[in-house]
C-alpha cells in the first residue's frame, strides 16, 4: 500500500459539458459521485450528445452551469450565461430554451440511449485551427466504461493528482491549470511526480473509511482543457503541452496526450475533502 495523499477537491457536473459545482463531500455509488452527469442534450439532428469535444459546435455549452439537489428530490437545475435558472424538470421548455441559445435543435435526455455516440474534434486540429473551426473529428461511443448508465466520456469516476496539474504551469497561459479544465471529480493532492496517475491504472485507490476504486486507465485530453469555462478563459495550446510531456498507449486509440484516470466503483460510500488516499496495486 502506498499513501498518496488526501482529497483536495470534489467535483460534479449534473449535466454533460455544462460548468457544475464543488462539493465538500459527496456520496458514491457504482453510477459514481450522485448526481454526477446524470444529464444530457441530445442533439436532433444527429440523435449525438451534446458535448463541447465539438467546440465549433457546441463550446458555449460550457458558459451554463447546473447544480443538482439530493434532498430536493434529486433535482437538476441548470444556470444560463445571463444568470436565469431552469429546472431540468421543465423537460420541453428547458430543450426549447436551450435550443434557442445555442442555435440548433436539442433535447433532454435523462437516461443514457443505447448506444449513444459523441463526436471529439481531433484536438490538434482544433489547435491549429481555432475552437470555431469545423476540424476532423472522430465518433466514439458514450460511457463505454460505464455500464450502469450516465453521460460519462467513459468511466464514472475521473481523477486527478495535483502534481499533473502543477507540471503544467509553464505551459499554460495563467500558470497552474484550472481543475475545472480537466472535469474532474476527485483532485488528489499528492507529493510525487508529474502524471503519477498513470502508475495507478490496473490498481484500486481507498478514500475515506468505505469506498474503494479501481483505477482503469490514464484520461485522454480533448479539445476541452483548452476552451472558456465560465469566467475561466480559453487556454488554446493547453492540450498540445500535455501531449508534449505525457503520451500514453490507450485501448486501441494509440498513444494520446493523457492527464489523469479513470476508474470504477468497487466500494460504495462518502468521500469528504481531507480524506486520505491510499493506492494498492493489483
Amino acid at each position: 500500500m502506498e499513501h498518496l495523499g488526501q482529497v483536495e477537491e470534489l467535483r460534479r457536473y449534473p449535466v454533460k459539458s455544462m460548468g457544475g459545482e464543488m462539493l465538500a463531500a459527496a456520496r458514491i455509488d457504482t453510477r459514481g459521485l450522485e448526481g454526477d452527469r446524470v444529464c444530457a442534450f441530445i442533439d436532433e439532428e444527429t440523435g449525438k450528445v451534446v458535448t463541447a469535444k465539438l467546440p465549433h459546435r457546441w463550446r458555449a455549452m460550457l458558459g451554463f452551469a447546473a447544480t443538482f439537489d439530493p434532498d430536493g428530490g434529486g433535482g437538476v437545475r441548470v444556470r444560463f450565461p445571463d444568470g436565469s435558472t431552469m429546472s431540468a424538470g421543465d423537460g420541453d421548455a428547458i430543450g426549447a430554451a436551450l435550443s434557442a441559445a445555442l442555435g440548433r435543435r436539442v433535447r433532454l435526455a435523462l437516461e443514457r440511449p443505447e448506444q449513444l455516440l459523441m463526436d471529439r474534434a481531433v484536438p490538434e486540429a482544433v489547435a491549429e485551427a481555432g475552437s470555431g473551426a469545423d476540424v476532423e473529428a472522430i465518433v466514439l461511443p458514450v460511457g463505454m466504461g460505464a455500464p450502469e448508465g450516465g453521460f460519462f466520456d467513459y468511466a464514472p469516476i475521473h481523477l486527478i493528482a495535483t502534481d499533473s496539474l502543477d507540471a503544467m504551469a509553464a505551459d499554460s497561459l495563467a500558470g497552474v491549470p484550472e481543475p475545472v479544465r480537466f472535469r474532474p471529480n476527485i483532485v488528489i493532492r499528492t507529493a510525487a511526480k508529474p502524471f503519477v496517475e498513470n502508475d495507478w491504472v490496473g490498481g484500486t485507490l481507498a478514500i475515506g473509511d468505505a469506498v474503494r476504486l479501481r483505477v482503469t486507465l490514464p484520461t485522454p485530453r480533448c479539445a476541452v482543457p483548452t476552451l472558456a469555462h465560465g469566467s475561466v478563459p480559453p487556454d488554446p495550446r493547453l492540450t498540445l503541452a500535455v501531449a508534449k510531456r505525457n503520451r500514453v498507449e490507450v485501448l486501441d486509440m494509440g498513444p494520446l496526450p493523457c492527464l489523469g484516470a479513470y476508474a470504477e466503483v468497487v466500494s460504495t460510500g462518502e468521500i469528504r475533502v481531507g480524506d486520505p488516499v491510499v493506492w494498492s496495486p493489483a
